[in-house]
């Protein structure tokens, strides 16, 4: 790793692990605080376009695990603090030591990064690892494969995956509320860009394009489509109408 991010994440260690502890047993001292980084996109075709799924697909997944309140989750806004000063002076995928080393700085217990893949057919291929901070070791390694039509029912079985194989706490039973992923696929896909999209352009710190991406996924996803990340959409909505970072019309 280049030296100046040796040095950013060397201060950050020292600046704040005591607040990230803190604020990880807030949430409760037995549970497990996990933190999921943005995927990488290796899709073989239309890589552009699916470009924002780097970032949906982790939001996709951090809005699965959040259902579960047994699993206290590091926020997006938190982790990409940390990642900015990587970011500087590292290409390509993150690697387990360093994924462990940011995962320190925020008080995580686990960090979960990876890569997808869309081939010419339009098959997707997700590959989620999971590192153990305390050991810079990775503990689990998950593939789920679907229709990239499908994107959430993957992330779902993804999410559903890691959870049971990295023994983290199962979620209290809750009712079904979504319909048969089969149904509206083509609803489906420009649902997933649009909140895919509307995470990319708060992560630009472009807060009116975000809550107008986040109105536009609630307008035009299927009925019954997506109910967990309906809420986080509209979560934040409310936080970013209600911080005057974007006007509310």
């Amino acid at each position: 790793m280049p030296r100046n991010t040796v040095g950013a994440i060397t201060l950050a260690i020292v600046l704040c692990p005591a607040m990230a502890r803190a604020q990880a047993l807030q949430q409760g001292p037995q549970q497990p605080v996990v933190a999921v980084m943005n995927f990488t996109n290796s899709s073989l075709v239309d890589n552009a376009t699916y470009e924002p799924f780097t970032v949906g697909l982790a939001g996709m997944l951090l809005s699965e695990l959040r259902a579960n309140p047994r699993v206290a989750l590091i926020e997006r806004e938190r982790l990409n603090q940390v990642l900015e000063e990587v970011a500087r002076g590292q290409s390509g995928q993150i690697d387990p030591n360093t994924a462990a080393r940011v995962g320190k700085v925020l008080g995580a217990g686990h960090m979960i990064f990876g890569a997808f893949v869309i081939d010419r057919r339009g098959n997707l291929r997700i590959d989620a690892r999971a590192v153990n901070v305390e050991t810079s070791l990775v503990e689990h390694v998950e593939t789920v494969t679907d229709d990239a039509d499908n994107l959430l029912r993957a992330v779902q079985r993804l999410g559903r995956q890691l959870s049971e194989r990295m023994h983290l706490p199962a979620s209290p039973a809750r009712g079904e509320t979504g319909r048969t992923l089969e149904e509206a696929k083509r609803g489906q896909v420009l649902a997933n860009l649009k909140y895919a999209r509307a995470l990319l352009e708060e992560d630009r710190n472009n807060a009116e394009r975000a809550v107008q991406l986040y109105r536009e996924f609630l307008a035009e996803s299927p009925p019954g489509y997506a109910p967990r990340q309906r809420e986080e959409a509209e979560a934040r909505i409310r936080v970013l109408t209600a911080s005057g970072s974007a006007e509310d019309g």
